[in-house]
């Protein structure tokens, strides 16, 4: 697949089908991810992936827990307006992210694999590049995948889950969950990249515009 394919179309992916994904698939991936950068070449980050039922069936209920707090909370705001209502273009797309994410809760003991990435305490610039270096190999596979941090709300019943060592060598920083996806790939819709960028000096615009993405799918 070409490059800008894969960093183009690797968008979240929350609707997985079941089908099991072939060890073959999973090594390509995780050979790709560990050439990520890592923080003076020490390698700190481990992968976790978690096929088994009954501890799915652990991480579930967790996980729909974390987001029942998340948006009574942090999103309260956001839920308020999706419960409204309303035809803005910004509401429309918190009402699908919304949909889609409230899909995956509910789902979560369906999806093939979970993935959990672990590093170093505030750890994450080594783990999160790592961690993207899988996610666009298996983007090249035909996998998808959606990065999420939630469990972090839930990170001390999370970790003994996993049978992870309570020694704080290891800390959970993310969960991915690997599968073919339901949904079609395609450019996830973004704001122009001029909008997000400053020159010289904090909101100062750049002399440049990109008003339409640089890259098209050849299909």
């Amino acid at each position: 697949m070409d490059l800008l394919e894969a960093i183009y179309t690797t968008r979240a992916m929350r609707r997985l089908k079941p089908d099991p994904v072939p060890d073959d698939v999973l090594q390509r991936c995780f050979d790709a991810a560990v050439r990520g950068p890592s923080g003076g070449n020490q390698e700190t980050f481990r992968f976790l992936t978690v096929t088994d039922p009954d501890t799915k069936a652990k991480i579930g209920p967790l996980y729909r827990d974390a987001l029942d707090e998340l948006n009574a909370t942090q999103y309260a705001d956001v839920q308020a307006r999706i419960s409204e209502g309303s035809d803005d273009p910004a509401v429309q797309t918190s009402m699908r992210i919304d949909k889609s994410a409230r899909w995956f809760a509910a789902h979560v003991e369906d999806m093939p694999i979970l993935l959990f990435v672990f590093g170093k305490e505030r750890g994450e610039t080594t783990t999160f590049p790592v961690l993207w270096n899988f996610c666009l190999a298996a983007r090249a596979e035909g996998l998808g995948t959606a990065i999420t941090t939630l469990l972090k709300l839930r990170k001390a019943e999370t970790e003994a889950a996993l049978g992870v060592p309570d020694d704080g060598r290891w800390h959970m920083h993310g969960m991915v969950p690997v599968g073919y996806p339901m949904g079609k790939w395609g450019l996830a819709k973004r704001s122009p990249a001029h909008e997000a960028v400053f020159s010289e000096r904090w909101g100062q615009p750049v002399d440049w515009e990109v008003p339409e993405p640089l890259w098209a799918p050849p299909y």
